[in-house]
């Protein structure tokens, strides 16, 4: 029976060591665990010591790495046919994370006073305290003396939004499904790697099969 490797390989793959292995690169899989041990052991690419951070790849480049070791050996494809290969060096991804610290308080503290001004201003230009004045007295026949139960809950409600909509109280999540800004990052970071993949493509830098 012919032994099958399946292959899957995401869009962009993180390293932080210029040596890449099948274990970094793919998801392998085949009824023979040698091949994938083997494999998985087995040196895909070396990246230049001062080449570009991002190199793009074709699944025939990955084709023919394997078949040099397993040259009868069939292979399915799974996963992208065009990848990103992302170096970072262990020292700069340390000191990326204390920025992306840095920069996430200053983006949350503006958006924070972005978001407080225009929750004022739109309430200034409907009146919000007024609408509330006038459905206390329609309900109870009376003038509202001082905050009412509909401040109260218009207080509890608007936090209580915010959290439903962006999906986070604290670490944890409300539910499993991905935050709108999740959503938006992943399909930024689609469409760069994307970009880089189809630029890469007409200046011929993609590092296909007998590429050197």
């Amino acid at each position: 029976m012919e032994e099958i490797l399946y292959v899957k390989i995401a869009q962009n793959i993180p390293v932080a060591k210029r040596q890449v292995t099948f274990h970094d690169l793919a998801t392998l899989h085949c009824t023979n665990k040698k091949v994938v041990q083997e494999l998985n052991q087995m040196v895909f690419y070396t990246l230049p010591a001062h080449g570009p951070q991002k190199t793009m790849f074709t699944i025939a480049k990955v084709y023919e790495v394997i078949h040099q070791k397993y040259p009868n050996l069939k292979i399915e494809n799974l996963g992208e046919r065009d990848f990103v290969i992302d170096y970072e060096k262990p020292d700069e991804k340390e000191k990326q994370k204390k920025w992306e610290y840095v920069r996430t308080i200053f983006v949350s503290f503006i958006v924070f006073m972005g978001a407080a001004f225009t929750i004022m201003t739109f309430n200034e230009d409907v009146s919000v305290a007024d609408v509330f004045d006038k459905v206390y007295r329609l309900v109870l026949g009376q003038e509202k003396q001082g905050g009412s139960i509909i401040e109260i809950f218009y207080a509890i409600g608007l936090p209580v939004g915010i959290l439903v909509f962006y999906n986070h109280f604290r670490r944890k999540k409300i539910k499993d499904d991905p935050t709108p800004i999740q959503v938006e990052m992943h399909t930024y970071e689609e469409q760069v790697n994307k970009t880089l993949i189809a630029a890469a493509s007409r200046e011929g830098k993609t590092i296909d099969s007998d590429s050197v």
